[in-house]
């Protein structure tokens, strides 16, 4: 039985690259996504200590995620929007 994938988590800041993403984000592309800002090893440490994104799948031997679950987690790592002032 496979098991059930919760609702997709709200989102705060990142929620406007919702549609600009594809729907899964590989963990060995974590890096490209993020600018470099995660690395795919950061990422299987969270998950192995529970703390990565809420759903992970395998496709293969691929480990993906869905990327609202993926942008909430950045998000749990915490962003702050800087708007520089124009003078």
């Amino acid at each position: 039985m496979e098991p059930k994938i919760p609702p997709e988590p709200p989102l705060t800041h990142l929620a406007l690259y919702l549609d600009k993403l594809p729907p899964f984000i590989a963990r060995k592309r974590v890096g490209y996504f993020t600018g470099g800002a995660v690395s795919p090893k950061k990422l299987a440490n969270d998950d192995s200590r529970s703390k990565g994104p809420l759903v992970r799948q395998l496709i293969g031997d691929a480990v993906v995620y869905p990327t609202p679950f993926f942008l909430a987690y950045l998000e749990s790592l915490g962003v702050r929007t800087i708007v520089v002032p124009r003078i």
